[in-house]
């Protein structure tokens, strides 16, 4: 799933190397969150590897043309272990055409990785800024040269629209603060999962909405249109295996919502939110949860189910 989202933004990475960035005018501001995805490769002398890095970021008041970044939460991927940040920190240079980063990760048996890179803007669009990202990551005494292709984008209300239909509809889906996710029909059969054109790729999608990125307060309604009972759970990847394990946190538990009805909860606490069904592990989803830096709304509670 990973690798199929990710890959066409190195692609297109590839096909902007050669590009000025002095042709570019750099999008990011101070004082502003936002959400960088990027994909490539971790590479030595024996292996390459497939690498990702998702980071929630906010950047700090500007000084000259230099910006502080703090990368609030997020994880580095390498070979589809994840390693969630502990602490990073950056700086933005040249009014956003340059950034550096630089910290650890861990993952949850305790291993670490030190990560430094080094980006530069390539281009922007009305979807984000698009990066080309070099440096290492050392994990134990194993060092990587990493390379990615980084997508950063702003957090605002507007998300992608769901193309699927219903048998079961809510008159909550009107008011602001609700976001309405449909379970797909077939999605407890990974042989009938629903196709999608991503990036000029397809992938499997098992939600009409897999990745939402919302401020705190925001009402995540769940509708069943499948045939079978699902659930929603929070929680991680298992690192320690290859097999892609999700290991519940008991933020997040639904219970079953049984065919054509619904389940709600309230997003409060910031941070990225892994969420499956625990039953059918090809079921996943990302949620953000960044607030609005003007608003200084910092709430650290737990997500609210909604009886």
């Amino acid at each position: 799933m990973k690798i199929v989202k990710t890959i066409p933004f190195f692609v297109l990475g590839l096909i902007f190397i050669g590009t000025s960035f002095s042709d570019s005018n750099a999008q990011l501001v101070a004082n502003q969150p936002y959400l960088v995805e990027g994909s490539g490769f971790a590479v030595t002398d024996k292996s390459i590897k497939i690498s990702q890095i998702d980071f929630l970021i906010s950047t700090g008041s500007q000084v000259g043309s230099s910006t502080k970044i703090v990368v609030e939460d997020g994880f580095v991927t390498i070979n589809e272990i994840d390693f969630v940040v502990t602490e990073l920190t950056g700086t933005m240079l040249r009014d956003g055409h340059f950034i550096r980063l630089a910290g650890t990760a861990e993952n949850t048996i305790g291993s670490k990785v030190s990560i430094s890179i080094f980006g530069r803007l390539i281009e922007n669009s009305d979807e984000g800024s698009i990066y080309s990202f070099s440096g290492k990551l050392i994990q134990g005494t194993e060092s990587n040269k990493i390379i990615y292709t980084t997508k950063i984008s702003t957090l605002g209300e507007t998300l992608p629209t769901s193309s699927s239909t219903t048998s079961t509809t809510s008159s909550k889906q009107n008011q602001e603060n609700e976001i309405i996710i449909h379970i797909l029909k077939g999605s407890a059969n990974p042989g009938e999962f629903k196709y999608f054109q991503n990036e000029g790729t397809l992938g499997k999608r098992f939600y009409s909405l897999d990745r939402v990125s919302i401020i705190p307060g925001k009402i995540l309604t769940f509708v069943n249109d499948d045939t079978v009972s699902h659930s929603i759970s929070s929680g991680t990847r298992d690192t320690s295996s290859r097999a892609g394990i999700n290991i519940q946190d008991n933020i997040i538990t639904s219970g079953d919502i049984l065919p054509g009805k619904s389940w709600s909860v309230t997003m409060e606490k910031i941070g990225f939110y892994s969420l499956f069904d625990v039953d059918y592990p090809w079921m996943t989803m990302d949620v953000v949860v960044f607030p609005d830096i003007e608003s200084g709304v910092l709430k650290k509670s737990s997500a609210k189910p909604i009886n």
